[in-house]
């Protein structure tokens, strides 16, 4: 095989819900992701936390490690591929295999709208790929529009449902009558919910999706912290430039309360 199409090493970090996927994707279209690229992609290793645990997919146990900053720190690995998220140790991994001038992908949307400065600022210091597409939205292209196809653009706001989960919960709770424990049990068994759903229904996915879409958006730094509008952010996000919020106020109109808007339901009406 020669150097052109020699395979590219991919370094799995997590394997649960997200991160199964990914190794069974990798795995059941190889034929066309290798047609896609030019090369065929190799799965390197995957770093877990408990190789004992059983997953959707049978992973080869000789991948399997606990070890994941020795696997980010390997030379024949190309492709490092996070979904263990949090803040830490992911952080670190990421910036390791970035200063290696390894290509970096990740669905951490904590982590992006907590410090995606620092990672940003690292990949382009080692002129590394950076993409994070899965983070919001991840089967809709949206990042990469924003950052590329609308950045000339001058984006004045973004609207959308951004949590799957809380979202099929109310839709269950509205259209089925079912209670919310229930429904997030429901959620929990068809995979849409993690095993432990807090990051979801208190709110912080969304706050850390929106934080994310209205830096790419309005080209600033926008913290994920949403405590104060917690409720209105568990299943919607919505950023606005704030010279445009400013102007509307000044105006007597925008988004004070539910229902302001004209892409959401009025208040009282609905979930």
């Amino acid at each position: 095989m020669t150097a052109a199409n020699r395979p590219l090493k991919v370094a799995l970090l997590g394997c649960g819900v997200v991160g199964s996927e990914v190794y069974r994707l990798l795995g059941d279209q190889a034929a066309d992701l290798e047609a896609r690229i030019g090369a065929p992609l190799e799965v390197a290793g995957v770093a877990v936390r408990r190789p004992a645990r059983a997953r959707a997919v049978a992973v080869d146990p000789g991948l399997i490690t606990t070890d994941a900053a020795a696997l980010v720190r390997r030379d024949d690995v190309d492709i490092v591929v996070e979904v263990i998220g949090g803040i830490e140790p992911a952080r670190s991994l990421l910036l390791t295999a970035l200063a290696a001038s390894k290509a970096v992908v990740t669905a951490n949307k904590a982590l992006l709208a907590e410090d995606g400065m620092t990672l940003h600022n690292a990949a382009r210091g080692a002129g590394a790929d950076l993409y994070y597409e899965a983070s919001v939205a991840g089967a809709i292209p949206l990042l990469r529009p924003l950052r590329e196809s609308l950045a000339g653009d001058a984006v004045h706001r973004v609207l959308g449902i951004v949590n799957g989960t809380t979202n099929y919960i109310l839709d269950q709770m509205d259209t089925s009558g079912a209670g919310f424990a229930d429904a997030l049990e429901e959620a929990q068994a068809l995979g849409y919910a993690e095993a432990d759903p807090t990051a979801d229904v208190e709110g912080f996915d969304a706050a850390a999706k929106a934080a994310i879409l209205a830096g790419l958006a309005f080209h600033t730094k926008v913290s994920p912290n949403a405590r104060r509008h917690r409720q209105r952010a568990r299943v919607g996000a919505r950023g606005q430039a704030a010279r445009d919020l400013r102007a509307e106020r000044r105006r007597g109109v925008g988004a004070g309360v539910p229902g302001d808007d004209p892409a959401s339901a009025p208040a009282g009406r609905g979930p």
